[in-house]
C-alpha cells in the first residue's frame, strides 16, 4: 500500500475511484482504508461476471466519473480479476481521452496475465473483447494475499495462463508445473507469477499494439475464445481458463499435425491438462460451430484463421495462417 500512497502523493492525485468486484469488496472491506487519508475515494462495485463485460458497464462507469467531476489527473483503480481489469481499463482509456489507471489484481489469472500489458476489451454479441483499447496502467500491484480466498476453480482458471506462458517461452517453468499433482493457493509460487509477467512485458515493450511478436501470447486463445462464445450462446458458463486450457490442448495438437511439435511433447501437454481439466463433451454440431467461430477471431487476416504454434515446449512460433474448411 505504501507504494500506492507514495504514487498518489507524488502525482498530486485528489480523486480516486475504485472499480471493484462486489465479492472482493465484501471479503476485504478495509483493504484501501489508508487511501482515505490522502484523497477523496469512491467505490464502483459491480458483479464481476462475463455478461457484465459489456458497453453498459463502461457507460455506468463513465456516468459515475462524470457525476463526481473526475478530471484527467484523477485515478481509477481496477480491483478484481480479469473482467474488472478489462472494464476498468476501457473506462480509464476513454474517459476524457484517458485518466490515470492502476490495477490491483485479485485472481491468479489477473496476476499472471490480465492486469498487465494494457489490453482492455469488452464483449459484443457474445464475441470476446472485440471492442477495446491499448492503454497501459501506470502501476500493477500484485498482492498474493488475495489467493487465500480464491476458490479452487479460480486457481485453475489462472493456472491455464501459467501453462500458456511456460509452453511458449519458459521450459523451466513447464518442468516445474508438470510436477504438480494438486493445485491450491499454497502450491502457487510468487516466482512463477513473476516469470510469466516478465516474459509478457518484454513482448509488450517490443509490440504494444499486438502487430507482431506479442501475438505469440494468443496461444490457446483462438480456440479458447471460440469455446467461450459457444457456451455463451448456449447460455452455459465456462471459465476463461478452462476454455483456454482446452484451446491449448487443441492448438498443441494442431502444432503436431503441422509438423512443428514432436508427438511426445504433445502427449505431455495433453496429459497435464487432462489431469486438471475435464475434457469437453462436444457434439458434431458444436465442433462445426467452433470452426465457424474461429473465422470471426479478431486476429484473422484475409479470411484465414490465425493460430500460434509451438516449435517445442518452451518455444512458441510467430503467427501462422491456417486455412480450415468453412
Amino acid at each position: 500500500m505504501k507504494q500506492l500512497i507514495d504514487f498518489i502523493g507524488l502525482e498530486k492525485i485528489q480523486k480516486i475511484a475504485i472499480l471493484c468486484d462486489e465479492a472482493v469488496w465484501r471479503l476485504y472491506p478495509d483493504y484501501f482504508e489508508a487511501l482515505n487519508d490522502v484523497a477523496e475515494v469512491h467505490y464502483i462495485a459491480i458483479e464481476a461476471i462475463e455478461k457484465n463485460k459489456d458497453i453498459e458497464s463502461v457507460v455506468f462507469g463513465w456516468n459515475f466519473l462524470l457525476e463526481q467531476k473526475f478530471d484527467r489527473n484523477s485515478l481509477l483503480i481496477s480491483w478484481g480479476g480479469g473482467t474488472i481489469c478489462d472494464i476498468g481499463g476501457t473506462i480509464a482509456a476513454t474517459f476524457k481521452r484517458g485518466i490515470r489507471l492502476v490495477n490491483v489484481p485479485t485472481t491468479l489469472l489477473a496476476m499472471v496475465d490480465a492486469a498487465h500489458g494494457g489490453k482492455n476489451g469488452i464483449n459484443l454479441q457474445h464475441q470476446k473483447n472485440v471492442v477495446g483499447t491499448f492503454y497501459l496502467p501506470e502501476k500493477v500491484i500484485v498482492d498474493t494475499c488475495f489467493l487465500k480466498t480464491l476458490p479452487k476453480k479460480e486457481i485453475l482458471n489462472g493456472f491455464a495462463e501459467l501453462l500458456k506462458y511456460a509452453l511458449i517461452g519458459n521450459k523451466k517453468l513447464w518442468e516445474e508445473l508438470k510436477q504438480l499433482t494438486n493445485i491450491n493457493y499454497k502450491t502457487i509460487r510468487q516466482e512463477w507469477i513473476d516469470a510469466a509477467v516478465e516474459f509478457k512485458m518484454k513482448l509488450v515493450a517490443e509490440d504494444l499494439h499486438d502487430k507482431g511478436a506479442r501475438q505469440v501470447l494468443n496461444f490457446g486463445h483462438t480456440v479458447g475464445h471460440a469455446i467461450e462464445r459457444l457456451f455463451a450462446e448456449k447460455k452455459r458458463t465456462i471459465s476463461h481458463g478452462y476454455a483456454v486450457a482446452m484451446g491449448i490442448c487443441y492448438e498443441a495438437y494442431l502444432s503436431h499435425k503441422q509438423g512443428t511439435l514432436p508427438f511426445n511433447d504433445y502427449e505431455d501437454i495433453q496429459h497435464l491438462i487432462l489431469h486438471f481439466y475435464k475434457p469437453l463433451n462436444l457434439t458434431e454440431a458444436d465442433i462445426t460451430a467452433l470452426t465457424n467461430y474461429c473465422f470471426d477471431d479478431k486476429k484473422n487476416k484475409n479470411g484465414e484463421v490465425q493460430f500460434i504454434f509451438l516449435e517445442k515446449i518452451g518455444k512458441g512460433r510467430m503467427q501462422k495462417s491456417l486455412i480450415i474448411n468453412h
